[in-house]
């Protein structure tokens, strides 16, 4: 049997080019987050140092930060800027669009999801009336996370 009849779509041979990224949440158990969080599952585009860019959904979002399942590991510390597609609740009407700035605090594997959790603090919101209307859509129509 050669390689060619254990891989017949060539998965291993790409194996080579991935390394893996050793950041995890803190060990200590506190809960560093500063605003209450609420659970959601927008779509959101990902652009990292603006270049590459990564289709996602949101795990769970607050006005400081965000919890984001990608199908890419990505390293920590880096800039990125999100564009959260925000559905509208009134009717079939386009997505509202924020687009945030912020850098990857964290990278986990979430073997619910079978996809990396990235932790995004974000660190500014391009529009700032974006800021409020995140805080009134959260506050008035999304479950916090307790």
């Amino acid at each position: 049997m050669t390689n060619d009849d254990n891989d017949p779509l060539g998965v291993f041979s790409t194996i080579d080019d991935v390394s893996p990224i050793q950041s995890l949440p803190p060990q200590d158990g506190r809960e560093h987050r500063k605003e209450t969080r609420y659970r959601v599952t927008w779509k959101v585009d990902v652009s990292v140092e603006g270049e590459d860019l990564h289709d996602g959904r949101l795990n769970d979002i607050s006005l400081h930060g965000a919890s984001i399942l990608l199908g890419r590991n990505l390293k920590t510390d880096i800039k990125v800027t999100l564009r959260i597609y925000i559905p509208s609740i009134t009717g079939p009407y386009p997505p509202t669009i924020l687009t945030v700035h912020g850098m990857i605090r964290y990278t986990v594997h979430d073997s619910d999801d079978l996809l990396f959790r990235v932790g995004i603090a974000f660190t500014e919101f391009e529009m700032v009336s974006d800021r409020g209307y995140l805080n009134t859509r959260l506050t008035s129509h999304h479950l916090e996370i307790t």
